[in-house]
């Protein structure tokens, strides 16, 4: 055929368009492109002049090989082809699994392409079971085909690389530039947009500021992706703008086909990709008999540049509460990334007693920075920081994690090293908080300066001497701290309250071996702390009296009674100024390692090793008491020889100097570790086990104490149990003097009263254990435990495992934790009796139970505390997947809170929902 000749010979990938941009949504154009070029072959005879124009030239392009005789008829050798202005610019592909077929009959001149029709022109891809071009009404039709069976297959199919849809048929006038498009299915980002007839209108003008319009019936958008959409917004009117928006007249929502009453008068959804600034549909609507009806995270969304977006939400109550949140998003590659979260709330809540209103605030400031360690050689900035008042956390959210969290921390610094310099400095900014008491602790600036290890009597060359290990590191710390309640944060009088101080510290150290097998470490320490502030304390000897009057009965008189509320009181006024103190110690200690050993060839048993490691230390500190660092201030008129010691650095960030008078003691520490080797038949290998992971004891003795020269023996350990399913911790203290009546240690010695000449004193055991399901397998079963790279995957592996076994229970509770927490404590009084305590016994149950494909159980934490008799904050869920819907229910009794909802799963429409709950606030109102 004359068609093959054009492609093979002419090229059809020299042929270009004039509309260099491919409109994604433009489809029945393609169509004409596709095809035309195809079919048009067949028409050259009848119509040469509107496809090409033939030019004779002095120096003509030839296209064949002028040597090719064989050719020379068909193509002449001295004729240019100069190609029209309405070619197009890509190579035309097309197949067909049956056949195509040519008609050339007057008044019914078509080309066709049957069965698995497919015709490709560049990224653009058009598939149909036929492929008709109707050359007399200057249409392009495809359609699906009929199977052996009779069932039609092969739908029209259009995919350009970014666009893709299906359709029952399509329909194209490639003159007037108008085409209909029957029963189309496309996807624009997660919304299905099915139409049950479509027209489309190209312009055909060369204004660009104009753009192509699809019209669409009978319209829905949904993102369920069944068949038959389960739910979706249907309109009857639709205009769309290719690439940038679809305009939607009156709408209203259908389920399983059933329309609801739930309309919308109009609509806009963009078609442009990427971020854009749009609506943020509400979280929840809820109505709370204590707030009214409220919207729940209604909001909108802001790209600001391609580094950064903002998001501000708020949630509105019709009697008068409010919230808002701010939350921003930035990232730039291989330079740092973050996040800004601001959140405020208003409660305004009424007295059932007297109608009266009140109101209070909370608010949130959360911020995270991450700088990429390839952004700086040298500076680095990151961290977090956490601040809330008024428990924010707990009047806004419900989870257990939120509620149950009572301690707030945060952490910022930027820190600065020098590559060629031993020193490096930091700034920063750190926080400790508790939500329950209300009681915040700022740390801002927090700056350090501090050099690494300066080796000053190291030379370079020549055999190294003891002394050249001496190490000098020096230290500098600039702390300022804010203490308050945090709703006194920003008030004057917490800034006022602010402490401020610098400390200098400067260490010497040693390090180096004597008798081969001992290492000896001396060192020296000084510190010198600036303040900006002292206490002065003075006693007003005056007596506090009261004084009442009091009636006699017996003769009917009245008579005073003169209670002493005090005898004298003590004033603190704190004076500001510059004060300073200084410490200096000096150390040394000697260490080495011991070990023990039994080897056996053959039985399970084959080796027990007993590691010792005794360390023996000397400190020497001045007597600090006696300068004038500490004074005495009198507390009682009556005991006029009775005083309190206390410093004038009291108080202050950094402490003050140690109350304590000369120490000069001798301290010793013995750690023990016993490790066994076992033989294991299963593998055929001799194992290491930890027997005993450490047994520590610890003590000094003070020679320049005049009494209670030796210090309480403290002995802990820590044992590993069930391959580390429990652990047990053991901490014991004796001590080798006396107790009085009151509890305090005189200076008489215990004496032998069993094996040891100690008196047992306290000691605490606790137990930790935490259980999973692999770690029973692993127990009772003696399979090994496996290693989970991917938690979700080996979560969705174990579910599709337990649904497939159904026999295998335990396989049900594959996610599941359970943790028991139990700890004993016996103390002794001045009579030698000991008395047990259970102080913390609890039981804790989390994780998730998929009954079937669709049905699971949630349980976010359910424990019972035997001590108080009260169960730990239990929180239920259950979940069902309804396809493109979710239905959740979470209960948490002992806030008395709980929620039902049925909604869209994630995605664009998630805002349809159908949400019921109670609130806390609704909670406390009731009770």
């Amino acid at each position: 055929m004359f068609i093959d000749l054009l492609v093979d010979k002419l090229g059809i990938g020299e042929i270009y368009t004039q509309n260099k941009r491919i409109n994604p949504l433009n489809t029945s154009v393609y169509l004409v492109f596709l095809l035309w070029v195809s079919s048009v072959s067949t028409l050259w005879a009848q119509r040469p002049d509107s496809l090409f124009e033939i030019k004779q030239r002095a120096r003509p392009t030839v296209l064949s090989n002028p040597a090719d005789t064989s050719k020379s008829d068909s193509i002449p050798a001295n004729v240019d082809y100069i190609l029209s202005k309405d070619a197009i610019d890509g190579e035309v592909k097309r197949e067909a699994m049956d056949s195509s077929l040519t008609l050339l009959e007057e008044g019914n001149r078509k080309y066709f392409l049957f069965g698995n029709a497919k015709v490709a022109y560049q990224d653009i891809n058009l598939e149909a079971g036929i492929i008709e071009l109707n050359f007399d009404n200057d249409l392009i039709i495809a359609r699906p085909i009929a199977d052996s069976s009779g069932t039609m297959v092969n739908y029209p199919k259009f995919n350009d690389g970014t666009q893709e849809f299906t359709a029952d048929s399509i329909k194209y006038n490639y003159k007037s530039g108008k085409g209909k498009v029957y029963n189309m299915r496309t996807n624009q980002d997660d919304i299905q947009i099915i139409g049950q007839e479509t027209k489309f209108i190209r312009n055909m003008t060369k204004d660009t500021t104009k753009g192509d319009i699809v019209n669409t019936a009978k319209a829905i958008f949904t993102t369920c992706t069944h068949p038959e959409p389960h739910f979706g917004i249907k309109s009857n009117k639709v205009k769309i703008i290719p690439n940038k928006l679809a305009v939607v007249g009156p709408s209203n929502l259908e389920i399983m086909g059933i329309p609801t009453p739930i309309a919308f008068p109009f609509g806009f959804i963009p078609l442009k990709t990427g971020r854009k600034t749009g609506l943020i549909f509400p979280n929840d609507y809820e109505y709370s008999p204590q707030l009214g009806f409220g919207l729940r995270g209604v909001g909108w969304f802001f790209p600001l540049g391609d580094h950064l977006n903002l998001t501000v939400t708020s949630n509105i109550y019709l009697k008068g509460s409010y919230g808002f949140n701010v939350a921003s998003n930035y990232n730039k590659r291989y330079k740092y990334a973050g996040n800004l979260n601001l959140g405020f709330d208003s409660r305004k809540t009424e007295n059932l007693e007297d109608g009266s209103f009140s109101r209070s605030n909370a608010f949130s400031i959360r911020f995270s920075h991450r700088q990429d360690r390839r952004a700086h050689p040298t500076n680095t900035f990151g961290g977090s920081v956490n601040i809330q008042t008024n428990n924010f956390q707990g009047r806004v959210f419900n989870d257990a994690q939120n509620v149950l969290n009572s301690q707030l921390s945060s952490n910022l610094n930027f820190s600065k090293n020098w590559t060629d310099k031993p020193m490096s400095f930091s700034v920063g900014l750190n926080h400790s908080q508790n939500t329950q008491s209300q009681e915040m602790t700022i740390n801002f600036p927090n700056a350090k300066f501090l050099t690494q290890s300066i080796y000053p009597f190291r030379k370079a060359g020549g055999k190294e001497t003891w002394y050249e290990n001496t190490v000098i590191r020096y230290n500098a710390e600039l702390k300022n701290r804010i203490q308050t309640p945090d709703s006194l944060l920003f008030s004057q009088q917490t800034i006022e309250n602010a402490q401020l101080g610098m400390r200098q510290q400067v260490n010497l150290s040693n390090s180096f071996k004597i008798l081969k097998n001992f290492n000896f470490n001396p060192g020296a320490n000084y510190e010198e702390v600036w303040y900006m502030k002292t206490l002065d304390k003075t006693f007003n000897g005056e007596n506090s009296i009261r004084v009442d009057t009091i009636y006699n009965a017996d003769s009917t008189a009245f008579n005073l009674d003169t209670t002493f509320l005090n005898y004298g009181e003590v004033n603190t006024d704190t004076l500001n100024g510059f004060a300073s103190y200084r410490t200096y110690s000096l150390s040394a200690a000697v260490n080495t390692r011991i070990f023990f050993t039994y080897e056996n060839t053959k039985g399970f048993l084959r080796g027990v090793r007993w590691e010792m490691r005794p360390t023996l230390s000397f400190n020497y500190s001045p007597n600090y008491l006696a300068t004038d660092y500490f004074r005495e201030v009198q507390t009682d008129t009556r005991f006029p020889e009775d005083t309190d010691t206390y410093s004038i650095f009291d108080g202050n960030i950094f402490g003050a100097p140690p109350r304590q008078e000369e120490q000069m003691a001798i301290g010793y520490s013995i750690n023990n570790i016993f490790q066994a080797k076992t033989w294991s038949k299963r593998d055929s290998m001799v194992k290491k086990t930890k027997l005993i992971d450490n047994i520590v004891i610890t003590g000094r003795y003070n020679f320049a104490a005049d009494s209670l020269q030796w210090s309480p023996i403290s002995a802990r350990t820590t044992i590993r149990l069930f391959k580390g399913v429990t652990n047990v911790g053991l901490t014991s203290t004796f001590d080798p003097y006396k107790k009085n009546s009151s509890g305090r240690r005189i200076n008489e010695w215990t004496g032998f009263k069993g094996i040891l000449p100690f008196r047992f004193d306290q000691a605490t055991l606790r137990f930790n254990s935490n259980l999973t399901v692999s770690k029973i397998r692993e127990l009772f079963q003696g399979a090994e435990e496996e290693v989970v790279t991917d938690v979700r995957e080996a979560r969705g592996r174990n579910q599709q495992r337990s649904l497939a076994e159904g026999e295998d229970l335990l396989s049900l509770f594959e996610d599941f934790r359970i943790s028991h927490n139990m700890a004993f404590r016996w103390t002794t009084d001045g009579t030698g009796n000991a008395k047990m305590d259970i102080t913390t016994n609890a039981l804790n149950l989390r994780g998730n139970i998929q009954l079937t494909k669709n049905w699971g159980i949630n349980i976010g934490n359910f424990g019972y505390d035997f001590v108080r008799n009260g169960l730990s904050y239990p929180s239920l869920g259950l979940s069902r997947d309804l396809h493109c819907w979710q239905m959740n229910f979470n209960w948490a009794p002992t806030r008395g809170t709980y929620n039902f909802t049925i909604q869209v799963k994630p995605g664009t429409l998630d805002f349809i929902k159908v949400p019921y709950q109670r609130n806390n606030y609704d909670t406390f109102t009731q009770f």
